[in-house]
């Protein structure tokens, strides 16, 4: 079959911890759940999450967020600071470096696309 599909109940996030050296506040753990990846592995698709923290992220894909619960300050380094919150949607661009400020908890579903294949 060429089509993926999956219900709700099958996403099953496994640990994802953000690297020491990145975390500046608190203890931010991240788990993840990947749904579906191109055979060139290039472009991925899944859920991600992350109880409160803060931490930095330097992208080297690019990914294209919706909030699905909780929320999130991102600030770009030179640039501007937004909020995400359930509903929103957004692209970080690659190598875009930014701060995350996670006040309680973030659940996002995300696709990146990146330049040379990702294995997750």
């Amino acid at each position: 079959m060429s089509m993926i599909t999956h219900q709700a109940a099958s996403v099953e996030l496994t640990d994802f911890p953000i690297a020491p050296e990145q975390i500046i506040a608190g203890d931010p753990v991240a788990k993840i759940w990947i749904s579906a990846q191109t055979e060139d592995l290039k472009v991925t698709q899944g859920v991600w999450d992350c109880t409160a923290g803060d931490f930095t992220w330097d992208y080297t894909w690019d990914e294209f967020v919706m909030i699905l619960e909780g929320e999130a300050t991102i600030e770009e380094a030179g640039g501007e600071t937004v909020t995400l919150r359930a509903g929103d949607v957004g692209h970080m661009r690659i190598g875009t470096k930014t701060k995350w400020h996670v006040p309680e908890y973030i659940r996002k579903t995300f696709v990146l696309r990146t330049p040379e294949p990702l294995q997750l």
